[in-house]
């Protein structure tokens, strides 16, 4: 979809902001799944006691994970987000905003039915009245905050 010469905005974001976790965290998780896993037995609902044992699993080793750097490209085809490309038709709209810590952030409107809310860290060294006006040309601007999804990862200090 976006070719090389028609790209025209570029930058890279790193995929998450890495959050060092300190070791009370992870004894935390562990705690609080181990009494919900305790509670669950007793009630004798094994399929939920299962599901927190493997959502801890899962908090615990996600973690820890290194977050991966993100190509960004945006031209007159649409946006490509690593290996993702969205033409314009499957975006309907755009809002650039600071996040909690001052940076310029780029929320798309996609069609995508889970998580239809795109945010991606935009590059300081880029003029954000330019790539306003650019993304202007083929999509709506329309006042929009962070999911709520995103909002509750970073509350919790993933």
């Amino acid at each position: 979809m976006l070719h090389d010469e028609t790209v025209t905005f570029s930058w890279e974001t790193i995929e998450f902001e890495f959050k060092e976790k300190r070791k009370d965290w992870y004894w935390v998780v562990g705690a609080l799944a181990v009494v919900l896993i305790v509670v669950s037995i007793i009630m004798q609902n094994y399929l939920f006691s299962f599901l927190i044992a493997i959502g801890a699993f899962l908090m615990i080793s996600l973690a820890s994970k290194q977050p991966l750097s993100i190509p960004i490209e945006i031209s007159e085809k649409g946006v490509k987000i690593y290996d993702q490309e969205f033409n314009y038709d499957s975006l309907f709209a755009f809002w650039i905003q600071y996040n909690k810590k001052g940076l310029p952030q780029l929320l798309l409107l996609s069609d995508r039915k889970i998580s239809p809310i795109i945010s991606i860290d935009i590059n300081p060294e880029i003029e954000l009245m330019d790539l306003r006006n650019y993304l202007a040309q083929f999509i709506d601007e329309q006042e929009m905050k962070d999911s709520l999804t995103n909002r509750i990862i970073e509350r919790i200090g993933f």
